[in-house]
């Protein structure tokens, strides 16, 4: 299938995208442990050496999102490709330095290899190689490459505050090439009880035990759970809601002052951010009027789910230029996570599809690592989409 796109032969060189995102993967971003500023000024340094443009905008000390642009030949639509920077803590166990990549057997191992370095890597060649070739298209590609994806969205949340806008969107979160198209929205929730301090050799009966007053709330979450699970979409499947996390009590021989435990719901298209608190609220106060109970409830995270038609333009071109690269038929999907694209698609308007190199199977393992061959097709799809999509009129 021939998609009519300039030759770019002469100015792609596999080994040059692999010596990027070894580069990146050794910037350490492993946030919190590190910022995202050394990736930043990488990136940054990278694409000027290149003849590109590239800005800094900071969402708070040490943590730059970092945009450039490239300008096409004539008047036209814009395509936005984005990533992230950091990367969870690399841990223990690792069987080579998780920030000095090797590549064995048509692998390239280290931290970020597949969560997403590789994936902002090759949106940077791709740029960097349009540019080599006098940037065949018309209108306008935009770098956009954000902090904090991985804990609270600092990143996107300071965009969100700009007027960038474009007409499409690219996320390149490790998808092994497949189209995706959806994912669920997320909602995260802190639930608090309080108990009454006392020696635990001093219990009486009905005493106020933080931790016993937790277990009846998570007994009746269990059972939305249960109802919330028959929401299903034909794409993403079904609807979710776990308890992730508890913590409470000072010491083994006091009664619990406090227990604290963490909610993760997951969303299908339509459902809304007070609809999902209002159907928790429901239990906990019932629950709460039952037993006689106190509690708070803190609703800190919300992102709704995404979607875009599989016949939409920018999936239909991106179908196209895959199967000229791959020479096999592309896979539409939906992303098994959560990412930056509720961002781009519900907030700011902008149709996003994810689709980048690696495997979401080893996002923050020990050993991560990408397929060598996915990289390397991934630049030349997303050289190859520049110039189609932004053909379109």
């Amino acid at each position: 299938m021939n998609v009519s796109l300039a030759d770019f032969t002469n100015y792609f060189q596999s080994e040059e995208l692999l010596d990027i995102v070894q580069g990146l993967i050794a910037q350490k971003s492993e946030y919190p442990i590190n910022t995202e500023e050394s990736a930043a000024r990488y990136v940054q340094k990278l694409l000027f050496d290149n003849g590109i443009e590239a800005k800094l905008d900071w969402a708070a000390d040490g943590r730059p999102n970092v945009f450039a642009e490239l300008t096409g030949r004539t008047s036209g639509p814009t395509l936005l490709y984005n990533g992230h920077l950091d990367v969870v803590p690399a841990g223990e166990g690792w069987q080579s330095d998780p920030f000095e990549s090797v590549i064995h057997e048509g692998k390239l191992y280290g931290r970020g290899a597949a969560d997403m370095k590789s994936g902002v890597a090759a949106m940077i060649y791709s740029a960097i190689v349009l540019k080599r070739m006098g940037n065949p298209f018309a209108g306008k590609l935009i770098l956009f490459f954000n902090v904090d994806e991985e804990r609270e969205n600092l990143g996107m949340r300071h965009f969100l505050e700009g007027n960038v806008s474009a007409d499409f969107a690219i996320i390149s979160e490790p998808t092994e090439l497949d189209i995706c198209i959806a994912h669920k929205g997320v909602a995260r929730y802190r639930l608090r009880t309080k108990g009454t301090p006392l020696h635990a050799a001093k219990v009486k009966e009905n005493d106020n035990n933080a931790v016993v007053n937790m277990t009846t709330f998570i007994k009746a979450l269990e059972d939305l759970n249960k109802k919330i699970k028959c929401k299903r979409d034909p794409i993403l499947g079904n609807a979710s809601l776990t308890v992730t996390q508890i913590k409470g009590g000072t010491a083994i021989n006091v009664v619990p002052s406090q227990c604290e435990i963490e909610i993760d719901r997951r969303l299908l298209n339509g459902e809304t951010e007070e609809a999902a608190l209002v159907e928790i609220e429901n239990v906990l106060q019932h629950v709460a009027e039952t037993n006689n109970i106190d509690y708070e409830l803190e609703n800190y995270l919300f992102l709704p789910a995404t979607n875009i038609s599989k016949n939409h333009i920018l999936v239909e071109n991106l179908e196209t230029v895959f199967e000229e690269f791959c020479e096999k038929e592309a896979n539409v999907a939906a992303f098994g996570a959560t990412c930056e694209a509720p961002f781009l698609s519900a907030y700011k308007g902008i149709p996003t599809v994810i689709c980048g190199p690696g495997s979401l199977e080893q996002a923050h393992v020990v050993d991560e690592f990408v397929e060598v061959q996915q990289v390397i097709d991934a630049s030349k799809i997303f050289i190859g989409l520049a110039q189609k999509i932004l053909e379109t009129k």
